[in-house]
């Protein structure tokens, strides 16, 4: 087996050796440049498309692939200088723009990610996603009206709507306390995706905030039919079961997520011993409790 690998990779490297050999033009040595990238083999990429730079030094596309290559290693400033040579050489590079408005907004340069993005969707307007990372980057903003804009005009013209444009709007109705709309985004992401674990969990909190507890419960109970591990789900019923006076049904949803939660917080401890005292178990309770100021000590974490 180890030999039949070895034989692959050495036929890869002599067809690549090989290609590179009789690439005799920039569009060429360009094409070897990105499969060479494809195989991740990003030095050899590297050398050739610079060997291309040298025949086309003012094409804009064999800047766009360098760009890639050094965003693929993690370069992130070379990544820059290239997609900006790249809009050097080629004013209406759709990729180019698009890219490094994606890098811009990874380094939290959201003014400069905004403008590549409105500058990638005037180019190609009928590219719906370039408005879906325009809207992300608003929302990285907390400008949650543009957010709403931009998944709204996805959402409108795209042939296929994702859950995850439903979601993303929803969350920004959330911030800004519109609680009806979020719930109807939830629902269409539903429609779009049964099981989103996002849309019945967010959905279930805007029935929190609007005082809809039963409607919540539902979601919430749904939500561990998929998902039964989910600490949070678990705490979050146990809240609406403790608030009902169901306090062994609580008392179950407690116990279940500190089984399945990962680090321990005060905070559970703190709402297993509530529930402990009305069920009578004193002494279980103290002992959370006590568990609970164990776990408070030298942080600020302020009781429920």
């Amino acid at each position: 087996m180890f030999y039949k690998i070895c034989a692959v990779c050495f036929c890869i490297s002599l067809t690549f050796g090989s290609l590179a050999a009789f690439a005799s033009n920039a569009a060429e040595l360009r094409q070897e440049a990105e499969k060479m990238r494809d195989y991740e083999r990003f030095p050899a990429a590297l050398q050739m498309i610079d060997k291309a730079i040298k025949l086309e030094p003012q094409r804009g596309e064999n800047y766009l692939t360098r760009a890639k290559i050094h965003d693929d290693l993690g370069n992130t400033q070379d990544a820059i200088k290239n997609y900006t040579l790249a809009i050097q050489y080629s004013p209406r590079n759709f990729d180019a723009y698009r890219l490094r408005g994606k890098l811009y907004a990874s380094m939290k340069e959201f003014t400069k990610a905004i403008s590549d993005f409105s500058k990638a969707i005037e180019i190609r307007p009928e590219f719906k996603g370039g408005y879906g990372d325009r809207a992300l980057t608003y929302e990285l903003m907390k400008n949650y009206p543009k957010a709403i804009e931009d998944y709204t005009q996805t959402i409108k013209n795209s042939g296929s709507v994702r859950d995850w444009y439903f979601n993303h709007r929803a969350k920004c109705y959330m911030q800004l306390k519109q609680y009806d709309k979020a719930i109807k985004d939830f629902d269409q992401a539903l429609k779009v995706k049964p099981a989103s674990y996002e849309a019945i969990h967010g959905r279930a909190q805007m029935y929190m905030f609007l005082n809809k507890p039963d409607l919540a419960l539902i979601d919430y109970t749904n939500l561990l039919k998929i998902h039964p591990d989910d600490p949070d789900a678990r705490i979050k019923r146990g809240d609406i079961y403790f608030s009902r006076g169901d306090n062994k049904k609580a008392l179950d949803d407690y116990n279940q997520a500190m089984e399945t939660e990962v680090d321990e917080s005060p905070y559970i401890y703190e709402k297993r011993a509530r529930v402990l005292r009305k069920l009578g178990k004193v002494d279980l309770a103290m002992q959370d409790e006590k568990k609970a100021r164990k776990l408070r000590e030298g942080a600020a974490i302020p009781k429920i």
